[in-house]
């Protein structure tokens, strides 16, 4: 790491390689005045939120340590908790510092290990030929040892010069600056974790494809569909074990993006070949369809709780353990499926299928410029909502409501997909209030699977007084729920297909562009 002259009292620098005191001791007296040696783990979700929310989490026996993240390196410690369990979530921790910061950064995301390490701290006391003490050196260094080899450790050096010494201690910064001969700009901690295989980068369910308008439309499918299905991929560890449950809901959002692309953009590849990996896929979705209705049901636990009166309460106690036995054996199942033959060969025929290397037969629409072709699409499926729209009021049949939330589903799908070729500020505008209304339709959804659920509970369990009560009251507040959503879903249409979003609908996706976005 590339170390500057700070200019402060103290100063700070980043070291590769050999530690202060092997690079020190030829050119003054060198003593230890302190040393600590300390067994850590660090902690980060998937998606590495710890890390870009600018904290680290590390543990040292069952003591865990919440400190900012300070150019790539420990920073000022924030707090810290005692406990006795291997916490996970963000509720497993007490603390109320603790917990309130993890809130906003973790959300409902599961912890993980993403390094495990040692970490030395020396307190170095550098004396001048004198014998007079010059500064002080704070070094604290991380290293990591795999498959038995050394990795070169990396070290954060705070220099403190004593009063008067400040000009000798400029020195000592340059003579260890010489030495710094990693020219990157990554923190230390994060080349650590690189070398492990570990490196933090963002996670995004929207990745950006590199398209523009004139792509032809097979090539530009073969990249989303490529780009997706890595995502979905690289789920698969955290859903094997488990270790949250946002890990089956993105991997089922790719499996379904891709179904819906290979459905809305047509004649691109082989029809027969497309309609066979879309069945493949859909049976891949269908076999996570109970664990992840399990999964939204636990997830609402504490809502349901909180909704009814204390008394009422302990009623829904068996049914969250009846779902939990329930979840633990089709997790179970779902664990099996993923590591079979047939589900890796299903795999492996979808990558090699939409391979840049593979070659396939022409096709109606293979090299029609993709923007002609999904602008024309985007632009039919908005209208078609809007004509759905007319139709729906605070009476329409739950069926009904369910195809909309289908087809809105399938118009935000395209917009993200081909962001890149719709003008910058039309396209926030247009998102915005569909990701809206996607929103409402979802939570009316939910709340009528649920309170089917809960009905088919209730009917097993009627002869119980108790039990009967506090499903009861559960029901009659998420049908009150879905009358609310009703009518707000009513609101939120008038807006989307009103006057103003239909112009900037028309303006552009009516028409090809004369100088479309590239």
């Amino acid at each position: 790491m590339k170390a500057g002259l700070p200019q402060n009292r103290n100063s700070r620098l980043m070291l590769s390689g050999k530690l202060p005191c092997e690079l020190l001791q030829n050119h003054y007296q060198v003593s230890i005045s302190r040393h600590e040696q300390t067994a850590l783990t660090f902690w980060d979700t998937f998606e590495w939120g710890m890390w870009f929310g600018g904290y680290l989490l590390y543990s040292s026996e069952n003591i865990y340590h919440l400190c900012k993240l300070k150019d790539g390196w420990l920073g000022d410690e924030i707090c810290s908790e005692v406990t006795d369990i291997l916490p996970r979530f963000k509720e497993d921790f007490k603390t109320g510092r603790m917990q309130k910061i993890l809130t906003g950064i973790l959300g409902i995301r599961g912890l993980a290990t993403v390094f495990e390490g040692t970490l030395n701290q020396l307190q170095l006391e550098i004396r001048n030929d004198y014998g007079k003490i010059i500064c002080r050196l704070d070094c604290s260094t991380i290293s990591s040892k795999r498959a038995g080899n050394e990795k070169p450790p990396y070290s954060c050096c705070r220099v403190t010069p004593l009063m008067g010494y400040e000009a000798e201690s400029g020195n000592i910064i340059k003579l260890l600056a010489r030495y710094q001969t990693d020219e990157s700009q990554e923190g230390p901690l994060e080349l650590l974790f690189k070398q492990m295989g570990r490196k933090p980068c963002r996670y995004t369910l929207r990745p950006v494809f590199g398209l523009d308008f004139k792509t032809p439309a097979r090539e530009a499918t073969g990249k989303i569909v490529r780009s997706i299905l890595s995502i979905a991929l690289s789920n698969l560890p955290g859903l094997l074990s488990d270790i949250d449950t946002e890990f089956l809901h993105d991997y089922r959002i790719c499996i379904r993006k891709i179904r819906s692309l290979l459905a809305l953009i047509k004649g691109v590849y082989p029809d027969g070949a497309v309609s066979d990996i879309r069945t493949q896929l859909g049976e891949m979705a269908r076999s996570t369809n109970r664990l992840r209705d399990l999964d939204v049901y636990l997830l609402a636990r504490g809502e349901y709780l909180e909704m009814l009166p204390p008394q009422l309460r302990p009623a829904l106690y068996s049914m969250f353990d009846e779902v939990a036995a329930e979840r633990k054996l089709e997790v179970k199942n779902l664990v099996l499926d993923i590591q079979s033959a047939a589900y890796q060969n299903t795999i492996e025929g979808i990558e090699s299928f939409f391979s840049e290397t593979e070659m396939h037969g022409p096709s109606l629409s293979a090299d029609i410029p993709v923007g002609q072709l999904v602008f024309r699409q985007m632009y039919r499926r908005y209208k078609k909502i809007c004509r759905m729209a007319r139709a729906i009021d605070a009476y329409t049949a739950d069926e009904m409501l369910h195809q909309l939330r289908i087809e809105c589903k399938k118009l935000r799908y395209l917009m993200e997909f081909f962001r890149e070729l719709i003008d910058d500020t039309d396209i926030v505008a247009m998102q915005k209030i569909l990701r809206s209304l996607q929103e409402i339709l979802g939570e009316f959804n939910d709340t009528s699977v649920q309170q089917k659920t809960i009905l088919g509970y209730f009917n097993s369990k009627r002869d119980d007084i108790d039990i009967a009560l506090g499903i009861g009251g559960l029901v009659s507040i998420l049908y009150y729920r879905r009358q609310q959503s009703r009518r707000r879903i009513v609101k939120v249409l008038n807006s989307f297909c009103g006057k103003g979003m239909s112009v900037v609908f028309k303006r552009n996706f009516k028409q090809k562009k004369l100088n479309p976005k590239v």
